[in-house]
Parts: C-alpha cells; structure tokens; sequence
C-alpha cells in the first residue's frame, strides 16, 4: 500500500474512532506498522524542536530525539500489562495487534501535540529567559492535554475491537491503562531531561537522576504564580 493510502487509513481512525477495529484485527496491511512508527517519530520530533529550540539548535535536536524516544519507550514498558490485561478482559488480540493499537494511541497523542507544535514555536521566538518558566509550564500542559484528548480517542477504538470481536470492555481496563502509562511516561521523562534547558546552567544530554516529576512541577507552578 502506499504512503497515502496508509495516511488516510490512519486520519479516518483517529476522526472516526469507531471504524478503526479492521486496521487492528487484520494481520497484514503492506508496511502499516512501519508507517506508524515513522509517523509518530516525526509529529514527536517536530514538536521536540521547539522544546529544546529555547537553548539553542543543539538541544533542540537532541529533544527532537528524545520525545519520540519518550512515547516509544514508554510503549515498550507499558506493552506487557496491556497485553495481559487485554487478554483477560479485553479483546484479547495478538501481539501484533497488540503493538499495532498502542502504535494508533501513539499517533493520536503524537497528532494532538504536534497540532500546537505552531503556537509552541511562537512563544519560543517571542519569549527571552525570563519565560522559562512559562514554557515549561505550557509544554507540560501540552503533554497532558494531547493525553487526555487521544485517551479519549483510544477509548472508543478499544470499545470498538473489543466488540468486533464479540467481546465487552470493563471500563477499567482502560483506566490502568492509562494510570500506568501516565506513571511510566511522567517519570521517563523526568530522567531523560533536560527538554528545555535552564538558563544559566551548561546544557548536557542527561541530568542527574534526583527529586521527582512531581515535585518539579509542583515547584514550577509555585515559581509562575
């Protein structure tokens, strides 16, 4: 199949959640999977730069790198309960049609941060160091957000599988789902900062692993208001 067939197969999934469950159930579609993972790693890069554009074009390639890094990683973790779960009480599907629904969650979230990659690139042009705070603060409310609109997305693709194939959906399966992927996702992130790049402070790719997610935002927000 081509680019273009595969790229309105995927748009009419996430527009039309509903009508999703044959690009899941069908063993084969001609390089779907790999247009999908392509496809999350560049809407994930292009929203990277702008985050890391605030320090300078290194760092803004480096998160280009790391955010698709993030999500993708924070998929291979969080696979194996999913998969569990889905067979238990869901529709319990295949591993690769396992790996080919979190690959279409992937892509929802990818497609609704990359929808404010514009807005992002504004504020980084319009915003000198003394808006650190304030970009921090607008990319994490992006990041989650974008999490709760393609939850909601997901939500009713798994309904959608789950009854193609004569199965029902507890709706707390997607709950921990979610919970876990937010838990996994949050704290990865934490350790592959930085994203942004304080002012004043030497950029390096990694920083030391100390304090908590949580703890950052918490003081961020204290800071901003």
């Amino acid at each position: 199949m081509s680019v273009a067939t595969h790229t309105r197969s995927w748009w009419n999934a996430l527009v039309r959640p509903a009508s999703a469950p044959p690009l899941i159930l069908k063993p084969r579609l001609g390089g779907f999977d790999a247009f999908l993972l392509l496809l999350v790693g560049m809407l994930y890069g292009l929203y990277g730069v702008s985050m890391g554009l605030f320090a300078g074009i290194y760092p803004a390639f480096i998160s280009a790198i790391k955010l698709p890094m993030l999500f993708l990683l924070t998929l291979v973790v969080c696979a194996p309960p999913f998969y569990v779960l889905n067979c238990l009480h869901g529709p319990r599907l295949t591993p690769h049609g396992t790996l080919r629904l979190l690959l279409i969650a992937a892509s929802a979230n990818a497609a609704a941060v990359c929808s404010y990659a514009p807005i992002s690139y504004f504020f980084v042009f319009t915003t000198d160091t003394s808006g650190y705070v304030f970009l921090v603060a607008m990319h994490v409310a992006v990041l989650g957000a974008a999490g709760v609109a393609s939850i909601a997305v997901n939500l009713v693709i798994i309904r959608a599988t789950a009854s193609d194939s004569g199965r029902t959906l507890p709706p707390w399966i997607v709950a921990t789902w979610a919970i876990v992927y937010a838990g996994v996702g949050t704290h990865l992130s934490w350790v592959l900062r930085p994203w942004v790049g304080s002012p004043g402070i030497p950029y390096t790719l990694f920083r030391p692993i100390e304090g908590s997610f949580i703890e950052s935002v918490v003081q961020q927000i204290r800071i901003l208001f």
